[in-house]
């Protein structure tokens, strides 16, 4: 009688439930990931089409020059006295509506700076215009 002669056998790696590891693996990673809400300028926009009429005496108007300084209403105010000359006018004219207005060639945080004094001396009516080319 003859033996039979034996195979040899390569070793595999089983592929059959590859998906269902990596669709389990996908399910995993999207509920455990936090996501970080980014908190950014708290703004109200007026609705599409929404007109407001302003009285111009209510407005004044912010000037954030290209190297950081500040204008107010056209006078130059120090970064220290900024709040202070804000808190001021809204104590005079609660209707008061500040207008930031940059420098095109201002850093952008310069312009954010000015938004958070207006903010730290409790103005709620802020707007930004456009810049210009000057």
């Amino acid at each position: 009688m003859k033996l039979r002669e034996k195979k040899i056998r390569e070793p595999t790696i089983p592929t059959a439930s590859m998906a269902d590891i990596a669709f389990l693996l996908l399910v995993f990673f999207m509920v455990t990931t936090v996501f970080a809400n980014e908190m950014g300028l708290q703004i109200v926009l007026p609705e599409k089409g929404q007109e407001v009429k302003v009285k111009s005496e209510n407005i004044q108007k912010v000037y954030v020059e290209e190297l950081g300084s500040l204008r107010l209403n056209g006078e130059p105010v120090a970064q220290n006295e900024f709040v202070d000359e804000v808190k001021r006018i809204l104590a005079s004219n609660a209707e008061a509506i500040f207008s930031i207005k940059t420098h095109p060639k201002a850093k952008y945080q310069y312009m954010i700076n000015a938004f958070d004094n207006l903010r730290l001396a409790r103005a709620e009516r802020v707007s930004f215009a456009p810049s210009t080319e000057e």
